[in-house]
């Protein structure tokens, strides 16, 4: 069926543009002497505009750089971009594996990309770090990339493209990957007190959105260690208010696997006092009923009350396991809980338990913390 263009009157840049509300985009690229195009549907997602339209580029931008490679082979002279967009293609399609691939776009693509596998040395590598020191493609960053930027991009992304390589015999070696020291400055902050806060925090949360449910909700998710993508990304349909549990789907978690989770009496709570219609994403933005945006000015609110400025969505967790380490919870518990990546910390807890086990675990400290009662939470 020939494709209406005439819909699509937004230019979003070169080879994609979008219809009126910016929920269907037409792509048209010249490739290999072939005319490819495509129209990306996204009328069905609740997301919003902004985030279709990333979407959407990163979907040309992929559409552009794929190799017309149906063996899926490479070999030591094959350029650095064949071997990455392989390697990307077997990762299990979360949204950790979207930030690697869009970082290895945004700093790798161009500068080593094209060159052969095999004459990729410690010194291109340490030119793409010096490059992303001085400068970076953010106004944030016009004066060089943070160093957790850079170890991002050298340790978590590129490093395994090349490790991927050699464990296919395509390379003898890997280059020595340096990562910037990171000065003290720079260094996440100890976080002092940690249980003090970690009460202070709920409480504060329970009294500011006592009669706020959506709000209380958000926020006591974040208090009990879950990513704000994790948070935002939550649907009705992942909760079980029967079992009492809740699931973080595959491609919003790390891991790339649904992980369930005990679902705390405060939260479902909340989460039943919330008017809506129990269909697509909790968190809904009040603006455009799609993904929210990061709650800075109700985070602001609780960093004034609770006299935490240093406070972000990501150092709950921070001030979680550190609390949950001055009781004496087992490590192995902790993160599990927390939907850890690292298998080498929880791989003997994965064996025996799961997050579900692990969360419960977890949550009888937390209640044994706050109320010094390690039923309350989930005796139910």
């Amino acid at each position: 069926m020939a494709v209406d263009r005439s819909q699509f009157i937004n230019q979003v840049e070169a080879g994609l543009k979008a219809n009126k509300d910016y929920t269907k985009f037409y792509m048209s690229i010249k490739k290999n002497h072939k005319i490819i195009q495509r129209v990306i549907d996204y009328s069905n997602k609740q997301w919003d505009k902004k985030t279709r339209i990333s979407q959407a580029k990163t979907t040309l931008l992929n559409e552009k750089n794929k190799e017309d490679n149906n063996n899926l082979n490479f070999t030591e002279n094959s350029p650095l971009n064949i071997v990455a967009d392989i390697y990307f293609n077997f990762l299990p399609d979360t949204t950790w594996t979207k930030k690697r691939i869009a970082s290895y776009n945004l700093y790798c693509r161009t500068s080593l990309g094209k060159m052969k596998i095999k004459d990729i040395k410690k010194v291109h590598i340490d030119s793409l770090r010096k490059s992303m020191e001085t400068k970076g493609h953010k106004k944030q960053t016009e004066n060089g990339c943070k160093p957790r930027t850079i170890i991002q991009v050298l340790s978590k992304v590129l490093k395994p493209i090349l490790e991927y390589a050699l464990s296919n015999d395509v390379i003898q070696k890997i280059p020595q990957v340096e990562a910037p020291k990171i000065d003290k400055k720079d260094r996440k902050k100890k976080v002092v007190k940690a249980s003090e806060k970690f009460v202070t925090l709920f409480k504060t949360i329970m009294t500011l959105y006592a009669d706020d449910p959506f709000y209380r909700a958000l926020f006591l998710f974040a208090w009990y260690g879950r990513r704000w993508n994790e948070i935002r990304t939550l649907e009705w349909s992942d909760i079980d208010f029967i079992e009492n549990s809740y699931t973080i789907k595959d491609i919003n978690n790390k891991i790339g696997e649904d992980q369930t989770y005990d679902l705390p009496v405060h939260i479902k709570e909340a989460l039943l006092e919330i008017q809506d219609d129990n269909n697509g994403i909790i968190f809904k933005s009040p603006v455009t009923g799609g993904l929210l945006h990061p709650p800075k000015k109700q985070l602001a609110k609780i960093k004034k009350i609770a006299d935490i400025p240093e406070l972000t969505m990501h150092y709950f967790r921070h001030i979680l396991v550190s609390a949950m380490g001055e009781a004496g919870t087992a490590s192995t518990v902790l993160s599990a809980s927390l939907g850890h990546t690292n298998l080498k910390t929880v791989n003997d807890f994965y064996l025996t338990a799961n997050h579900t086990k692990a969360s419960q675990e977890a949550n009888k400290a937390i209640a044994n913390l706050t109320y010094n009662d390690p039923n309350y939470i989930i005796d139910i």
